[in-house]
């Protein structure tokens, strides 16, 4: 698995679930993550969570990240995930500032115990016959207090492949700018390949993070939301093409692609209440936005969403 010059799709709740990892990959991302998948769940069998586990044809090469405190399940996750899916790679998630993942000692609370942290990474890395491990972790728990140098050496040395580095802290959760400087010292610190993540809202800005750092890849999350396409224009911009100009249309023609993925893969009960705060976000730049906002939003039925998306459409013609 080669972690050099590729855009990535950072794992996000609710958010990178197939249908979504599967449209990134069409638009030009060339590796998604899955939402995080629990090592606990995985150890009692949980059928969530194993659904969350699932990876597919269309969306590969495909990571799938896995959280928890417990270097033996976390162990036994990566055999599991291996037989179960065969992504390839396994992430394990240290950055996550969600209350309800570090209330159980996972996520960024792992950055609070570096023996733990270390015991963790050999677990994972012992475990797997053949995939690679990585790590993404924040830069520190509180502001100005960076782990960041210390957690990436320890990763190295316990073998793990590549590490992706978010230079906020978990007292930030998703505020203020982020310390690209972190990842900068990460770089410079280990041999393994570094991933930059945080503040890349625009093809200028994943331009800049490569020179201001000199990480081996970036990973976008945020900027992704009804916006797929600023994969293949990063791309065409780093590559000193013109990148390609997203009009109405092409929105509202991918809303509609992203509307029938979800509905095929889910059913339209899942459809119909997870799909609308995709189209909040399609719909950011539309003239008449507010009535059009208000269509998706009180679409109760897939002949609703038919009729809104019409409407989307013919305010592009």
């Amino acid at each position: 698995m080669d972690f050099h010059n590729k855009t990535v799709l950072a794992p996000m709740a609710g958010v990178s679930e197939p249908v979504y990892r599967q449209l990134c990959r069409e638009w030009g991302a060339d590796i998604v993550l899955t939402e995080m998948v629990s090592a606990e769940g995985l150890h009692y069998n949980s059928e969530r969570t194993f659904e969350l586990a699932k990876v597919y044809p269309g969306e590969r090469p495909v990571g799938v990240q896995l959280f928890g405190s417990d270097p033996q399940k976390l162990g036994e996750a990566v055999a599991i995930i291996e037989s179960f899916s065969a992504p390839d790679y396994i992430d394990l998630n240290c950055g996550c500032p969600v209350k309800k993942v570090v209330g159980k000692n996972g996520g960024s609370s792992l950055l609070r115990e570096p023996k733990l942290f270390a015991e963790i990474c050999t677990a994972m890395v012992k475990s797997s016959k053949q995939t690679p491990v990585t790590v993404k972790i924040r830069s520190g728990w509180f502001t100005h207090e960076w782990v960041d140098t210390e957690f990436a050496k320890i990763a190295e040395d316990c073998g793990i492949a590549a590490i992706a580095v978010h230079p906020r802290s978990r007292a930030m959760g998703y505020t203020g700018n982020a310390f690209w400087e972190r990842i900068k010292a990460v770089k410079e610190t280990v041999n393994i390949p570094v991933i930059g993540n945080g503040d890349i809202l625009t093809i200028e800005d994943a331009k800049r993070m490569y020179d201001e750092t000199g990480c081996d890849s970036i990973m976008l999350a945020r900027a992704t939301n009804g916006n797929p396409w600023i994969f293949r224009q990063i791309q065409q911009h780093l590559a000193g093409e013109t990148p390609m100009i997203v009009t109405l249309g092409d929105k509202a023609s991918t809303a509609r692609r992203h509307y029938e993925l979800f509905l095929n893969h889910y059913g339209p009960a899942k459809a119909n209440k997870d799909m609308k705060k995709h189209f909040m976000w399609y719909l950011k730049g539309f003239p008449d936005g507010a009535e059009l906002k208000q269509q998706f939003l009180s679409a109760e039925s897939e002949s609703d969403f038919s009729r809104a998306l019409d409407a989307m459409i013919e305010v592009c013609d």
